[in-house]
């Protein structure tokens, strides 16, 4: 999915750390302990080449395409040294919840709520009402803890892209926070009452949430990245490590040899990974490297431990909390307004928010976050009290912005009504769950969008959303046509071998259509319809030669022209700005260029084409509304009902064997 290509990633906070058989004091996020023996600057290193990449990756700085890969280690690094402490407490008699809930307050909360404040101000002042609304939503589920559960759960194909959710990066402060509300009281319970079991237990369960994240892979990716239960096993391998149950090497060859291994592994998923890799392949290499790094200094600082332990690498680590913190939104309001940088692009404009990211995170990590940590005296009730207030106020704060629908009257009217496209539901057009699959769980229904029609032509609608978007335009310019729709989200019309353990909707529609109902079905017309990219031409080419060798008429739709950013948000832009010229200037690169490419390929293999481009544009100019102030776009690329409608009508006389040009149809 878009919004799992786009953010893979996560850090963590710095902090002094304890190791060894003593007690542990430092969360992956932000902990610092009040036991400490013995300081391991070596995790603090291992923190900053865990946020440099993800920084860096985020920022858009080429050359780390798997720096997503900061949130397993962080989360191998959390389960460590905060079961490492838990563990050493209870084994002495030490622990207290309230005392451990205390600590967690202190060193996460405080520059968090700093974040949460000033990017609240600038939603308010930049964000349209619609933007507004979602960053409340966003904002309450960070504040109870749950802002992945909420951001699993907002993650459809059509939702608003990573780049406008200033705290899309809390999802994986939520998962360490329920980490911390069940782990404590899992380990007092299992230590009370099954003390021999205790690392073995640990274990299985680490296996069982391995096997669960496995199996959900294949039907909801998106769980597995967002929720707990999937990435608890990331946790429990520094766990295990921390309470013994892998060894950690003891002979100088063995320590170097097994940190050299972890950096091997850690490298070569930064260097090497990308966000179309296996999401599980990448998080394993990550958390396995993590595990091997941290063994190798456990009984003696290895030849990598002394390397991470370099003064500026472990200075980075210290401010790592506030880097990853504050490093999202910044890239947020700037993409989205460019705050911060004004007519900024380019590899320049994204070193220099690496940079402000620094700064900034600098002056959170000296101003707030070490006051706070130095604040032991305070009491529990005072910590816990302060903390619920503000908690309290900022979840009204939440509801008054929902209340009064995302304050519009912030905005001229024609702003308001532009940019309430930005929350459009395109379900009903689409035939979402009948015809449009939107989600592997979804099923087509083949009576309602696969009945042939005997006293009318029937033609056949193939392909993802892009495909799906055309459907009710197509309709309603040809009654007189009976358009058969299979569509799925994210599924290039081209046969495909299914394995009988494959659960996705895509390669089961794809099967159906071309294994099962074309050759039992007879059609007048096939079109194949995409948001085609240059990886897709060897299908194409494939499936076109299929169809026309069983005598089928095939029409190939070509790709429509598409933005950087949502369509709505761009033209509410322009005349904020008073520059109508936004949304031309942030057209996706290389459509035109592919489209030209798509037609040859369909002509040479005896397809008709139909250019989708050319129907919206025309002399270097694209429509942007259907009529009034209803864009034709809801989203990046697909049509809003009234955009699909003027399209529908201009492809309809090329598909009646006349070719319209955009210049010479009736808007």
């Amino acid at each position: 999915m878009a919004i799992l290509s786009s953010f893979r990633g996560n850090s963590t906070a710095g902090g002094e750390c304890t190791a060894g058989p003593g007690r542990f004091g430092t969360s992956g996020l932000s902990e610092v302990s009040d036991f400490a023996t013995k300081y391991r600057a070596d995790i603090d290193g291992l923190r900053a080449l865990a946020v440099v990449p993800v920084l860096l990756y985020h920022a858009g700085i080429p050359g780390f395409p798997g720096g997503f890969v900061g949130v397993d280690i962080f989360f191998v690094i959390s389960g460590y040294l905060i079961c490492g402490m838990i563990n050493a407490d209870i084994r002495n008699r030490l622990f207290s919840l309230g005392d451990f809930y205390k600590r967690r307050v202190l060193r996460i909360l405080p520059a968090l709520f700093v974040m949460f404040l000033v990017t609240s101000v600038f939603a308010y002042l930049y964000f349209l009402p619609v933007e507004l609304e979602d960053y409340a939503r966003s904002l309450a589920s960070a504040l109870g803890s749950v802002a992945n559960i909420y951001f699993a759960g907002t993650a459809g194909y059509f939702d608003a892209p990573a780049e406008t959710k200033p705290l899309l990066h809390t999802w994986s402060l939520g998962v360490e926070e329920q980490f911390y509300f069940i782990v404590p009281l899992l380990m007092l319970l299992v230590w009370r009452a099954a003390p021999k079991q205790a690392r073995l237990l640990f274990a299985v369960a680490a296996a069982l949430s391995f096997a669960a994240a496995v199996a959900v892979s294949f039907r909801n990716p998106t769980f597995v990245f967002y929720l707990a239960p999937f990435r608890a096993w990331e946790l429990a391998l520094g766990a295990l490590l921390a309470i013994g149950f892998f060894p950690a090497p003891q002979t100088t060859f063995g320590k170097n040899a097994c940190g050299a291994a972890g950096m091997l592994l850690l490298l070569g998923a930064i260097f090497l990974g990308s966000p179309s890799a296996p999401l599980l392949l990448m998080i394993s290499l990550a958390s396995i490297g993590s595990t091997l790094v941290i063994a190798s200094s456990e009984g003696g600082v290895s030849a990598v431990g002394r390397l991470l332990s370099l003064r500026p690498v472990v200075f980075i680590g210290l401010i790592s909390y506030s880097l990853y913190l504050w490093h999202w939104p910044l890239i947020v309001f700037q993409r989205t307004d460019q705050l911060l940088l004004p007519d900024s692009s380019g590899i320049a404009a994204k070193l220099a928010l690496v940079v402000l990211s620094f700064g900034i995170a600098f002056l959170s990590w000296k101003f707030v976050e070490m006051p706070f940590r130095k604040a032991r005296t305070v009491s529990k009730s005072m910590v816990f009290g302060i903390a619920s207030m503000a908690t309290a106020s900022a979840v009204a704060l939440c509801g008054l912005v929902l209340f009064v629908n995302g304050a519009p009257f912030r905005f001229p009217e024609r702003v308001v009504a532009i940019a309430s496209y930005l929350a459009y539901d395109p379900s009903r057009a689409f035939r979402s769950g009948q015809c449009y699959l939107a989600t592997n769980r979804q099923q087509l229904d083949i009576e309602t969008c696969m009945t042939p029609d005997a006293r009318r032509p029937n033609y056949l609608l193939v392909g993802d959303s892009h495909a799906a978007h055309l459907w009710s335009g197509l309709s309603a310019a040809m009654p007189a046509v009976n358009i058969l729709q299979a569509t799925a989200s994210a599924c290039r019309p081209a046969a495909m071998t299914v394995s009988p353990l494959d659960t996705r909707a895509c390669p089961r529609l794809m099967q159906y259509v071309f294994s099962d109902f074309l050759v039992n079905n007879r059609v007048d017309k096939v079109l194949l319809a995409a948001s085609w990219k240059d990886e897709d031409i060897a299908g194409l080419s494939e499936t076109i030669e299929t169809l026309t060798s069983r005598g089928l008429d095939v029409v190939v739709l070509g790709p429509i022209v598409e933005y950087d950013t949502p369509l709505p948000r761009l033209l509410a832009d322009e005349i904020l700005r008073n520059s109508p010229s936004i949304a031309s200037r942030t057209r996706t690169a290389g459509i035109r260029e592919r489209d030209r490419e798509l037609s040859r390929i369909a002509a040479a293999k005896g397809a008709t084409y139909l250019s989708v481009y050319d129907a919206v544009c025309r002399d270097g100019q694209c429509d942007e509304f259907a009529e009034g102030d209803i864009p034709l776009q809801f989203d990046a690329g697909h049509l809003t009902a009234q955009g699909s409608v003027v399209v529908g009508r201009r492809l309809s006389t090329g598909l009646a064997g006349q070719l319209a040009r955009a210049d010479n149809v009736v808007r």
